[in-house]
């Protein structure tokens, strides 16, 4: 076998490996959407709903530390609230839009770096200063979105 050979081998075992995992993302995101939509709907009806993001991948709460689960889940922005529904494990963070202090588009939280932009929001939560940031489809749509809401112009 020519080093030709091997190097078009390799490169082809390469291009199944990823058609395989895009392929596996995409069945657990539509296994997901499914319990996601549900959950949201039992909190919120359609019409409060002003933004939703089914794919959202939480970078994980900063006083929770980096030892913490991180996950994907739903979030959901509305007119009173951002609200973020964990997946495994099921579990859910709530953050009032009134308690929101900043937001930024970052790539890195708690330590983790991507080269994709996240939503970074900083909050008050019971006295006490945090932030969340979330890898979504449109990070810059949400903070504009919620932006716009704090202002009352949206």
């Amino acid at each position: 076998m020519t080093t030709l050979e091997i190097i078009s081998l390799v490169a082809l075992g390469a291009v199944v490996v990823l058609l395989i995992l895009s392929a596996l993302s995409k069945l657990v995101l539509h296994v997901m959407k499914g319990p996601l939509e549900a959950r949201i709907a039992a909190h919120y009806s359609q019409d409060e709903i002003l933004l939703k993001d089914l794919k959202a991948n939480s970078f994980g709460v900063e006083s929770a530390g980096v030892r913490q689960l991180r996950g994907n889940g739903g979030l959901v922005l509305t007119g009173k609230n951002l609200h973020f529904f964990m997946f495994v494990p099921k579990s859910d963070i709530c953050v009032l839009l009134d308690t929101i202090t900043e937001l930024t588009i970052t790539k890195s939280h708690l330590g983790k770096t991507t080269p994709y932009d996240l939503l970074k929001v900083h909050y008050c939560a019971e006295g006490t200063m945090d932030s969340i940031a979330w890898y979504l489809t449109d990070p810059r749509a949400w903070k504009l979105r919620i932006e716009g809401l704090k202002a009352g112009t949206s």
